[in-house]
C-alpha cells in the first residue's frame, strides 16, 4: 500500500506550499471547533453562578470563533479540494504523455476500453483520495486529538468511557477496509469489461448490423453488466454493515456518557457545564467515528485506483531512444538498408521475415510486393521502427536505426499505414497533424499533392469540412489521400506507402504516384502494394514470398524471367478481363 501512495510523492511535493496552507486552516478550524464546547460549557456555568455578564461575554466569544471557525472551513476546503483536482489535471496529462509513447506490444494486451475506464473511473477515484480522503483524514486527526486532550484535562475517567469501543471500531475498520479493498478491485475489473464492450459496440456497429448480432451481443453486454452489478451490490452489502456498525458502537458510548455522567453531577463530582460539555464533544466524536468508514471508502478505493493507474505508468516502450543513440545526427538523407533481418511476432508459429537483405539507395523509389502474409507490411514498418527486428539491423544513411534519435527518424519519415485513421476534425487539421505549424498554403499544396482538390470529391467547406469520427463522412480512397496529404505536408526524406492506394481506382492511382514521385524528386519511395499496375510505375520492384526475397528487378525484368512476379501479373491482367462489362 505505501509503495502505492510512494508515486504521488513528486505530486504532493510539487503542491507542497498550498497543501501546508490547507492543512493551516485545517489545524485553525480543529481547534475552534474543540473551543466551542469548552465555551458552551463555561457560560453554562456562570450562569448557574448568576454571573450573567461573563455568560453575555463568551457568548459574544462563541460567535466570533463560530464565525472564525466557518471561514476556517471554507479555506480549508477551497485550497485542498483545488488542489486535489490540480493533481488529477497533471496525473491525465502524464498518463496522456505516457501512452503515446508506448509501442504496440503494450497495445496487444490492454483493450480500449480497459484504459479507457483507468483514465476517467480511476483518475476520479484518485483526485477523492487525494481531497476529500486527505482531507477528512487529517480533519480526524485534529479533532481527536484536540478534543482528547481537552476532556483528558477536564475528566479523564469519563474520557475513558467515551473512548472503551475504540478497540472494537479498529478492529472493524481494517476487517471491512480489507474487504472494500478486494472488492472494489471487482468492481473496477468489471467496469473496465464494460467500458470494452461498449467501445467495441461503437466502433464495430456496421459490422453487427451487417451480420444480424445485435441481438446476441445485447445478451453478452447485459452478462458483463450483471456483472458489475454483483460486484457492486458485493461492495453495497460490505457497507450495509459497517456504518450500521460503526454507529451503534458510537451509540453505545453515548449511552455510557449519558448514564455515567449523570450520575456524576448528580453525585457533585462535575458541573452541569461540563458535562453538558462531554455532551457536545460526544456529538463532534460522533462525525469521525463513522466518518472512519466514509475515510476507509474513499482510501481504499483511491490505493486500487491508483494501483491500476500505476500498472500503466510502469509499463516502458520497448523502442525508445537508449544510451546508443547518437543525439548530433539530426537529418536523414534517405538510403535504407536491411541487413540480415529476421521477424518473429510473439506467439506466431512461424517467422514473418527471414534473413532479408535489401538495400535502397537516396531517392530511389521501390515497391514491395508479394502474397498476402509475406512480409511485405513487416519490412516497411521497420523502416520507422514501429518493430524492432528479431534478428539483424535496419539501417538509415548507414547508421543502425536503434542509434538514430527516435523523433530525428520519425520527422524524416512519412508513413501511410494500410488501416487509414481521421480524427474527428476537419479535412485540413487532419492534414496539419503531420506538421502542426504548417501554413494554409503548405496545407493546400500537400492537398494539391494527394488530388483531394478535385471537383469529384465535392467537399461542402472545402479543406475546412469536417470528416465525422473515424473519417465516417469520406470515402476510403478520400481518407487514403487525406493521409497521403498528412504524410507529405512535411517534405519527409523517406515516403512509406503500405497498400495506401487500394481504394482508389487505376487511373486515379497512377496519377497519384506520379505527383507523388514529383514530390520526393530528392526523398526516397517505399511503396508496399498487392497491385503489379503499382509496381510497374517505380524505379526497382522487389517480391517477397513467405518472409523471404524471392526476386528483385525492374517490371520488365521480371516478366522476363516468369516467375511469382509475372503469374501474379497474369493473374491480375485475367481478372481485369473478367471485370469489365
Amino acid at each position: 500500500m505505501l509503495s502505492t501512495l510512494f508515486t504521488l510523492r513528486p505530486y504532493l511535493l510539487r503542491y507542497r506550499w498550498r497543501y501546508a496552507g490547507g492543512f493551516i486552516a485545517l489545524l485553525f478550524r480543529g481547534l475552534l471547533a474543540t473551543a466551542l464546547p469548552y465555551l458552551i460549557g463555561q457560560a453554562i456555568d456562570l450562569l448557574a453562578a448568576g454571573d450573567r455578564e461573563a455568560a453575555y461575554r463568551i457568548a459574544v466569544l462563541l460567535l466570533g470563533v463560530a464565525a472564525c471557525k466557518g471561514i476556517a472551513q471554507y479555506v480549508m476546503r477551497w485550497i485542498l479540494i483545488t488542489i486535489s483536482r490540480d493533481i488529477e489535471y497533471d496525473l491525465r496529462n502524464d498518463l496522456s504523455s505516457h501512452l503515446v509513447r508506448l509501442d504496440r506490444r503494450f497495445y496487444e494486451r490492454y483493450r480500449t476500453g480497459d484504459l479507457m475506464a483507468r483514465a476517467t473511473n480511476d483518475l476520479s477515484q484518485v483526485r477523492s483520495l487525494l481531497g476529500p480522503g486527505l482531507m477528512y483524514t487529517a480533519e480526524l486527526g485534529v479533532v481527536f486529538v484536540a478534543v482528547l486532550s481537552v476532556m483528558a484535562w477536564t475528566d479523564w475517567v469519563l474520557t475513558l468511557l467515551i473512548f472503551a469501543p475504540m478497540p472494537l471500531i479498529s478492529l472493524s475498520v481494517g476487517y471491512f477496509g480489507r474487504r472494500t479493498h478486494e472488492q472494489f478491485q471487482m468492481v473496477q475489473r468489471c467496469f473496465s469489461g464494460i467500458s470494452t464492450r461498449v467501445q467495441e459496440h461503437l466502433a464495430g456497429l456496421r459490422m453487427l448490423r451487417a451480420y444480424n448480432q445485435g441481438i446476441q451481443e445485447q445478451e453478452r453486454f447485459a452478462g458483463a453488466n450483471s456483472e458489475h452489478l454483483d460486484a457492486s451490490l458485493g461492495l453495497v452489502r460490505i457497507w450495509r454493515t459497517f456504518y450500521p456498525l460503526l454507529e451503534l458502537l458510537v451509540r453505545f458510548a453515548g449511552i455510557a456518557v449519558l448514564g455515567f455522567g449523570g450520575w456524576r453531577v448528580l453525585q457533585g463530582s462535575i458541573t452541569v457545564g461540563t458535562f453538558t460539555m462531554f455532551w457536545y464533544f460526544l456529538g463532534m466524536l460522533t462525525w469521525p467515528m463513522i466518518g472512519m468508514g466514509v475515510v476507509v471508502n474513499i482510501t481504499q478505493r483511491g490505493i486500487v485506483s491508483l494501483g491500476r493507474i500505476n500498472e500503466l505508468m510502469g509499463n516502458r516502450p520497448e523502442i525508445a531512444d537508449s544510451v546508443r543513440t547518437k543525439h548530433r545526427i539530426q537529418r536523414v538523407r534517405g538510403s535504407i538498408e536491411w541487413r540480415n533481418v529476421s521477424v518473429v511476432y510473439p506467439k506466431a508459429s512461424s517467422t514473418a521475415l527471414s534473413e532479408v537483405n535489401l538495400r535502397v539507395q537516396e531517392g530511389e523509389s521501390l515497391a514491395l510486393i508479394g502474397p498476402v502474409g509475406s512480409g511485405k507490411s513487416t519490412l516497411a514498418n521497420l523502416v520507422p521502427r514501429l518493430l524492432e527486428p528479431t534478428e539483424g539491423a535496419v539501417l538509415v544513411d548507414g547508421v543502425d536505426l536503434r542509434e538514430l534519435s527516435l523523433g530525428v527518424l520519425r520527422r524524416s519519415v512519412g508513413h501511410v499505414p494500410q488501416e487509414t485513421f481521421l480524427f474527428s476534425r476537419t479535412i485540413s487539421r487532419n492534414i496539419c497533424l503531420g506538421k502542426p505549424d504548417a501554413t494554409e498554403e503548405e496545407v493546400q499544396a500537400a492537398a494539391a499533392a494527394a488530388m483531394l482538390n478535385t471537383e469529384g470529391d465535392s467537399f461542402p467547406d472545402g479543406l475546412q469540412t469536417l470528416v465525422g469520427e473515424r473519417g465516417i463522412t469520406l470515402s476510403g480512397g478520400q481518407k487514403q489521400r487525406v493521409a497521403l496529404a498528412r504524410a507529405m505536408i512535411g517534405h519527409p526524406r523517406i515516403l512509406v506507402l503500405d497498400d495506401a492506394t487500394s481504394s482508389v481506382d487505376a487511373e486515379t492511382e497512377h496519377e497519384l504516384l506520379q505527383r507523388i514521385r514529383w514530390r520526393m524528386l530528392a526523398g526516397t519511395l517505399l511503396i508496399v502494394t498487392h497491385r503489379v499496375s503499382t509496381a510497374r510505375l517505380v524505379n526497382r520492384i522487389v517480391v517477397l514470398e513467405a518472409g523471404r526475397i524471392v526476386d528483385e528487378g525492374s517490371h520488365r525484368e521480371l516478366l522476363a524471367r516468369g516467375g511469382l512476379y509475372a503469374r501474379m501479373h497474369e493473374r491480375q491482367l485475367i481478372e481485369e478481363e473478367l471485370s469489365r462489362p
